[in-house]
């Protein structure tokens, strides 16, 4: 298995034309430029995208289209989730704390799953995401969220 992983980076790595000297050929000065470049562009994205996005939840621009509160009248577990990733792509860090605590751990996720699915390809997402790992600390992280949930609520 990790040889094919291997292989599957040095091919991805591998230039098919130019100069084959200098620090341009080295593989892991490439790979360190692509992720360096990807990240810049992602954050940038997301920052200017976060910029243009209402925060106020009493203007007439915010809605809910939450099933969980239309029906209960309660907040939902991921209630402020999107608001927490908003704020942490701000830079207000506490903001983001303060909506939800789990929107600074998915922030992050999202930007490292965004780094390795643009550098990588899809075959190492894809054995990534296959593997019993993720499926462990996404079932842990979904848990966590509903402990939260209840913490926040009845104590």
């Amino acid at each position: 298995m990790w040889d094919q992983l291997r292989n599957q980076l040095n091919n991805f790595l591998i230039l098919e034309t130019g100069s084959k000297t200098g620090p341009v050929s080295n593989p892991i000065f490439r790979l360190f430029f692509a992720i360096s470049l990807s990240l810049i562009v992602f954050i940038t994205l997301t920052i200017l995208i976060s910029f243009q996005l209402p925060l106020d939840t009493e203007s007439e621009h915010w809605f809910t289209i939450c099933w969980w509160k239309h029906l209960t009248g309660w907040d939902c577990p991921g209630c402020g989730l999107t608001r927490s990733v908003i704020c942490f792509f701000r830079g207000d860090f506490s903001q983001s704390w303060e909506y939800h605590p789990f929107g600074i751990p998915i922030s992050i996720l999202g930007i490292s799953g965004f780094i390795i699915r643009w550098n990588l390809g899809k075959q190492v997402w894809r054995k990534i995401l296959e593997n019993r790992f993720t499926e462990f600390f996404a079932y842990l992280g979904v848990i966590s969220i509903f402990v939260w949930y209840y913490i926040k609520h009845f104590y």
